[in-house]
């Protein structure tokens, strides 16, 4: 999960494309970045692609 302040907005939404998402924005703003250990919350999976044998 990804928490961005308002003050990013514009930016990332110039930055993020195709598959890649805000990977570049944050990679250009690593020093603003803060992790926040969520293992407890979440496992890890990316939930907005179909798995394999998932139908359309």
């Amino acid at each position: 999960p990804v928490l961005l302040g308002r003050k990013h907005w514009a930016g990332v939404r110039a930055s993020a494309t195709g598959d890649r998402g805000a990977r570049e924005y944050l990679k250009a703003h690593a020093a603003e970045v803060a992790l926040v250990e969520c293992g407890d919350i979440a496992d890890g999976r990316d939930v907005d692609v179909r798995a394999p044998t998932e139908a359309p």
